[in-house]
């Protein structure tokens, strides 16, 4: 049974918001993953992320959310997390991993589309800052899924000391959707997923080889560089050809999709990523409930953006969680 597929319907104001975000972005130097800009762009991740938490923290803090880091160990090494505690006992809790093409951001940058989660739906939130690709410090994207795959680990064992639920839910925006596709299919293998109740999945990338709208992405796409794109993405496993970026280790959609929990997949029309999402909701849906929803005028990264669009999505996101966590 193929993905249940639903078309967001905007308002004539929400598009004219839109198509002025649009022309906005258009003007903007487009996103590369090449060795020079990923060194710039972590260099940024640091100035930036720190001063986000700080600032978001004292805002959180009047919501009723408490922040917490902690450091868990792994066989790979410690990983950071960021946990938003809501003001009363967790309905359930969110495994969330961060977006920026695995070379820029933090589980800060991420507490502004968290808040409501933790402050409204009641949900806890795990944010991983897993490591981030470097080739000077020798990180490779296998480190990046490794922290990943270790923070689910950790919350499957503790969820129901810690938060006192055993609902949990894994999530992720663009890379970190992808994370997070390896992340349950990880847990499954080592039959782990009985906690997961489901998993929330944004404009991933699911497949490193490029699916055909990575492919055929020209100079008018949004925020990526649609040119370059395919070769960009080549450029993050440069030890293997391209069947091997199409191997599951790396690119869930080409994984056994057995023993899934339901998952709800956005896509944007004007991403050129969203192949990625409509083959892997297809996929996934042969083993689980898969819906997927279209967003209209909607550039990958969205949903950072400010705007009717972005609360939009972002409501429908809490309300499939709610849905779905256990009454």
């Amino acid at each position: 049974m193929p993905a249940a597929v639903r078309r967001l319907e905007l308002t004539p104001s929400e598009r004219r918001a839109a198509a002025r975000t649009n022309a906005a972005l258009g003007v903007m130097p487009r996103l590369k993953t090449d060795g020079w800009r990923l060194q710039a762009g972590q260099w940024a991740s640091g100035a930036f992320g720190g001063a986000a938490q700080a600032v978001t923290a004292a805002w959180l803090r009047r919501r009723g959310v408490r922040v917490e880091t902690l450091c868990i160990s792994s066989p790979d090494g410690d990983v950071t997390l960021r946990i938003l505690h809501p003001p009363g006992p967790p309905r359930g809790v969110v495994l969330d991993m961060h977006g920026g093409g695995w070379v820029v951001g933090s589980a800060g940058l991420n507490d502004h589309l968290n808040a409501d989660l933790a402050a409204e739906a009641g949900l806890a939130v795990v944010s991983v800052d897993y490591r981030l690709l470097s080739e000077t410090r020798g990180v490779l994207l296998q480190h990046a899924i490794a922290d990943c795959a270790a923070a689910g680990r950790w919350l499957i064992d503790h969820a129901a000391a810690r938060f006192g639920t055993t609902d949990v839910f894994i999530c992720g925006q663009s890379a970190g959707a992808h994370l997070a596709a390896l992340t349950t299919m990880a847990l499954r293998d080592e039959g782990r997923l009985g906690a997961v109740r489901g998993c929330v999945l944004v404009y991933g990338v699911y497949d490193l080889s490029g699916t055909p709208s990575v492919r055929a992405a020209g100079r008018d796409a949004l925020i990526l560089n649609g040119p370059t794109l395919a070769a960009d993405l080549g450029r993050l496993l440069p030890d293997r050809d391209e069947a091997g970026r199409r191997r599951a280790d790396v690119s869930p959609l080409h994984a056994s999709m057995r023993g899934l929990p339901p998952a709800l997949f956005i896509a944007g029309d004007l991403d050129p990523l969203r192949d990625d999402s409509l083959l892997m909701a297809d996929a996934w849906s042969a083993a689980a409930r898969s819906e997927l929803i279209e967003i209209p005028l909607a550039p990958h990264g969205f949903i950072h953006f400010s705007g009717p669009v972005a609360r939009r999505a972002l409501k429908e996101i809490s309300g499939w969680l709610d849905r779905t966590v256990s009454r």
